[in-house]
């Protein structure tokens, strides 16, 4: 079985020798917002406009112009993004770190790690993983959920084969007075790409280098 009830975020934090797992399965809602930009859209009016005049002024009728106004061609060229928005509830029972802590002593709380500790324990140890991680292309954050897995937190992978390589946009956790034994909280992903595995020390510092000549290039 794949994720369908629950999704786990792995966050690598102090240049990915601590991993922080975090369970997310309480009133779990996913929401997945994909965005398309276009290296011609309104723009193409322009063009289409551009060549229904010309072919106006050709001597024979070009049979497939469309000539109808209002719209423009658009040219795809792979840009946008995706994006997953999860809003949850995390409590006591749920994993929440590297596994440091004494997840059956409430009071063991690590800076990596706060499974079985109080929810404010909870949130900090959640935004500080959020505040250190370098969740880019370095691949820092991963997310298990749905077809997004490779198998290492449910019974097979997903039709993917692997999780989702994400970058966190933005993240908020909320104490909620009443309910004392939970957090809530919201974080949003975007679907990243990786940088090529030139060599595992080098790999994150070539990939910015790359990326630096490219916009030079440009």
């Amino acid at each position: 079985m794949t994720l369908t009830s629950k999704a786990y975020l792995e966050i690598d934090i102090k240049g990915g020798d601590t991993t922080g797992i975090f369970e997310l399965q309480e009133d779990l809602s996913v929401t997945g917002d994909v965005t398309k930009q276009y290296l011609i859209s309104n723009r193409g009016q322009m063009f289409r406009e551009a060549f229904d005049i010309g072919t106006d002024l050709l001597p024979s009728e070009v049979e497939d112009a469309d000539l109808e106004n209002r719209k423009g061609y658009h040219v795809d060229g792979g840009s946008g993004h995706y994006q997953e928005t999860l809003s949850f509830v995390a409590g006591q029972g749920d994993r929440w770190g590297d596994g440091s802590s004494n997840a059956n002593d409430p009071d063991d709380t690590t800076k990596t790690d706060a499974t079985g500790s109080h929810p404010i324990s909870m949130a900090h140890v959640f935004e500080w993983y959020v505040t250190q991680s370098k969740s880019d292309s370095s691949g820092g954050g991963r997310l298990h959920i749905g077809e997004w897995t490779d198998g290492s937190h449910s019974s097979s992978a997903g039709a993917f084969g692997h999780p989702m390589p994400v970058a966190i946009n933005e993240s908020s956790v909320t104490k909620d007075p009443d309910n004392p034994s939970a957090i809530e909280g919201s974080i949003t992903l975007t679907w990243t790409s990786m940088f090529p595995d030139v060599d595992l020390e080098g790999s994150y510092q070539n990939g910015l280098n790359d990326i630096a000549d490219l916009v030079q290039d440009y």
